[in-house]
């Protein structure tokens, strides 16, 4: 079982990082696509705004959902330092916690609005919900990691990857 999560953390790990890669990429070629069209007045960029709008969603979100991933992105690591082990598990655990808690709304109310959204994209022609797919999906992630999270600083264990060592 150890092994399974194991490969499913590189997994997540993996997709978040190429995935923002990819986003970012695209939103290059977009702005040069852009700049290029000024020069070319009868050349049109149709869905550009549709296109940049998804693909920032996603950047975000999945760049988010990498920094939680690592525990690092609500985390005040000179804090650390200064207090007792005590104090630092019981520290950990509320961070944690707190984290559940951002984590749960970005799922639910994530979902509520992808539900409501109902707005079709007038050039692709898609329900605006995938844009916002984004926050449940991410969030449904950083659900899971928050609560494996808290059991490791409950059990006194570190709750942050070293940066860089989950892309190696």
């Amino acid at each position: 079982m150890p092994a399974l999560l194991l490969r499913l953390d590189r997994g997540v790990a993996a997709f978040c990082k190429w995935g923002v890669v990819a986003c970012l990429i695209a939103l290059s070629v977009l702005l040069l696509l852009a700049v290029l069209v000024r020069f070319l007045p009868w050349n049109v960029l149709s869905g550009y705004d549709e296109a940049i709008e998804w693909l920032f969603a996603w950047m975000s979100f999945l760049g988010a959902l990498a920094l939680w991933r690592e525990g690092t992105l609500y985390r005040v690591g000179f804090l650390d330092a200064m207090v007792s082990e005590g104090w630092k598990r019981a520290l950990g655990v509320f961070n944690q916690a707190l984290m559940l808690a951002v984590a749960l709304v970005l799922t639910l109310k994530g979902g509520e609005f992808m539900a409501v959204a109902g707005e079709t994209m007038p050039f692709l022609g898609l329900d605006k919900g995938w844009w916002y797919l984004a926050i449940p999906a991410t969030g449904a992630v950083m659900t899971l990691y928050s609560i494996a999270g808290m059991w490791r600083a409950a059990r006194g264990e570190e709750t942050f990857v070293e940066i860089g060592a989950s892309f190696s």
